[in-house]
């Protein structure tokens, strides 16, 4: 009897928790929701869009009514981490970033699982550095948020391996994880030594491996190196069109936005086509590729690749784009602001506000400014 009202507990407890991911938009959703996160309620936004005084508000104002919320707590670090990462950075706000990711994951939150990898990774803001706790947590994550969580773990292998100064016992978990056969490991350490000319060997040889293995990032790089003829390769399209095809089979979206690109241009061997770069152009924006979102914004803007003109969806990539920390959607967004284009009503006031915020952390942004006397 006992063990049956355990075991009824329990799954209630999984119901609750299941439950708690789910439910109505908050205002905290709209000002610092995720629009890559599974498990988000409503549109979401780009952490470099979050306000963060307004958002942090109204996460609190939306935890004290449901306190073990934890989507209302990830999207509390994300306004935290927008007020101390974005632009200049403040160690007590990343605390507070940290914390608040660690609550959400502690409740098997994925995207929390996801952004408290870095913490762990790096071993700041008050997180001891550890990185067999940030590759668990986003093995965790890869059940219901995979690319996230992959793409995650490719930004920390290879910012580790191309590290001025390397961090030793991130180096060692890297090497060992090339050692099992990972693929994503054996890209990152072919990295810094594609760097190096005398070190072209070793590049292909791991990249080679990690391609056999499903690194789609080794496949597009090897690609354009047997199509160039560089690295002591000879040259070789039907090889670098294979690989480019392999990549692109691949699940790695900014391989996709590399390839659309290619498509664009008619590069490395690839026929130009435009319809084939709106179709990879669209499948990594809709994974968030913030390079991917403005480049689908021009195809929109223009009407290329068989999509209609719309100015409208255009503006609202750029917008998502620009969110996301892409200097170049800032400038589209501010300047359709100041010229009252693709749906915006002219209001160059707010373009300079626009470009004030973003000038934080973008000298593009802090260029235009001064075009526009702001």
């Amino acid at each position: 009897m006992r063990s049956c009202r355990m075991i009824i507990a329990g799954l209630f407890g999984l119901l609750m928790a299941g439950s708690a991911f789910a439910g109505q938009s908050t205002e905290c959703d709209r000002l610092a929701g995720s629009y890559t996160d599974p498990d988000g309620v409503g549109a979401g936004i780009g952490l470099y869009g979050i306000e963060p005084d307004e958002a942090i508000a109204a996460c609190e104002a939306a935890l004290a009514a449901d306190p073990n919320n934890p989507r209302l707590l990830f999207n509390l670090g994300r306004a935290h981490e927008a007020r101390g990462g974005v632009g200049s950075r403040s160690v007590d706000e990343m605390a507070r970033a940290g914390r608040s990711y660690k609550s959400a994951a502690d409740l098997n939150y994925a995207a929390a699982q996801v952004a408290l990898a870095t913490f762990y990774w790096r071993g700041e803001d008050s997180f001891q550095e550890d990185p067999r706790q940030a590759m668990l947590l986003l093995d965790k994550a890869t059940v219901s948020d995979a690319t996230e969580a992959r793409s995650q773990r490719r930004n920390l292998f290879g910012d580790t391996t191309l590290a001025t100064d390397p961090n030793e016992a991130q180096i060692r978990f890297v090497k060992e994880a090339a050692d099992k056969g990972d693929a994503d490991a054996l890209y990152a350490l072919g990295l810094p030594l594609s760097l190096d000319e005398g070190r072209q060997a070793d590049v292909i040889l791991l990249w080679h491996q990690a391609a056999a293995l499903g690194s789609a990032q080794a496949a597009f790089d090897l690609a354009r190196m047997y199509f160039r003829g560089t690295g002591g390769l000879s040259k070789n399209p039907e090889e670098s069109l294979r690989l480019i095809l392999k990549a692109v089979a691949g699940n790695d979206p900014q391989t996709w936005d590399f390839a659309a690109k290619a498509y664009e241009r008619g590069s490395y061997g690839l026929p130009k086509d435009d319809k084939q770069a709106a179709r990879l152009f669209k499948q990594a924006s809709d994974k968030g590729n913030k390079y991917a979102q403005y480049d689908l914004g021009r195809f929109y803007e223009e009407g290329k690749g068989g999509l209609p003109q719309d100015p409208r969806e255009a503006a609202l990539l750029y917008k998502l784009a620009a969110d996301q920390g892409n200097a170049d959607a800032v400038l589209a967004v501010a300047r359709d602001m100041a010229e009252g284009r693709e749906g915006y009503e002219m209001d160059r006031a707010k373009a300079i506000a626009f470009l004030k915020r973003a000038a934080r952390w973008s000298t593009e942004a802090k260029g235009e400014l001064m075009k526009m006397g702001g």
